[in-house]
């Protein structure tokens, strides 16, 4: 059994005209649901073996936040320029064979359009909407990351900063 754990960086500031839209920072919501987000994962036992963030200073600030509360080395983050930039889901699988090999859990912190299509692509059930520091776990009864095929991944999981401020 494999799970992936899909994250869309947490809220930023808006864009301006002096930084790039790379630079971005978390706004102080972003932190909080950051930390919100990831303490509901540390409740429930879902522990990354491995953590693969964009290195767009908003997605890596949301990694390390959840980071910090999973008890996960930060030392231990890959960064992959593709989750900024977009993969198609079979580049995607392949960057998940590569890095994953070694881990049961995989967790990645990206940014949408690309982790709302990766959600609707790797399941048969997942139709919702993703907003900031939403979480997502993928489901695959496989032994290795390679033998995933499109849409057969089982929705374990969907977690947002809103479920729990409405309740």
């Amino acid at each position: 059994m494999k799970r992936l754990i899909l994250v869309r960086h947490a809220k930023t500031e808006v864009i301006r005209y002096d930084i790039t839209d790379y630079q971005r920072s978390l706004k102080e919501r972003g932190i909080n649901d950051s930390k919100l987000i990831a303490n509901k994962l540390f409740l429930k036992d879902i522990i990354p073996g491995l953590i693969i963030s964009s290195p767009a200073n908003r997605a890596i600030e949301t990694t390390l936040l959840f980071a910090d509360i999973l008890g996960y080395p930060t030392e231990m983050i890959e960064k992959i320029d593709d989750l900024y930039d977009g993969f198609t889901t079979q580049e995607f699988l392949g960057m998940l064979d590569q890095l994953g090999k070694d881990h049961e859990t995989v967790m990645i912190v990206g940014h949408n359009p690309t982790i709302e299509y990766l959600a609707f692509n790797l399941t048969e059930e997942f139709y919702e909407a993703v907003p900031t520091c939403t979480v997502i776990g993928i489901e695959f009864n496989i032994e290795e990351w390679k033998d995933i095929e499109v849409r057969t991944g089982k929705l374990s999981f969907y977690e947002y900063p809103k479920k729990y401020k409405e309740a």
